[in-house]
């Protein structure tokens, strides 16, 4: 169940657990004063190896232990923050 964000002109921010399917508060449940939801930075973050860099890279394993020994994998983004043997994403 996700934790949804208000904000209350007159309490200040709060949180609430809603189900996905119920309707956004329309009212302050301290106050009854008319809330607003917030958008908030969610708490799910993807670190480290995993997924990503396991399932999704374009170069092979192969490819990495290449890069590693040779200092490429001989794509043209080789050497750059955007290699995908790197292991780093571009920014």
């Amino acid at each position: 169940m996700p934790t949804y964000e208000y904000a209350c002109p007159t309490c200040g921010n709060f949180e609430k657990d809603q189900k996905i399917t119920e309707p956004a508060l329309g009212a302050c449940p301290k106050c009854g004063a008319a809330v607003k939801r917030l958008i908030s930075r969610s708490s799910f973050a993807l670190k480290g190896g995993g997924w990503y860099s396991d399932g999704y890279n374009s170069c092979s394993k192969s490819d990495k232990r290449e890069s590693a020994s040779a200092g490429g994998c001989g794509k043209a983004e080789c050497g750059t923050s955007a290699c995908p043997a790197s292991g780093q994403l571009p920014s």
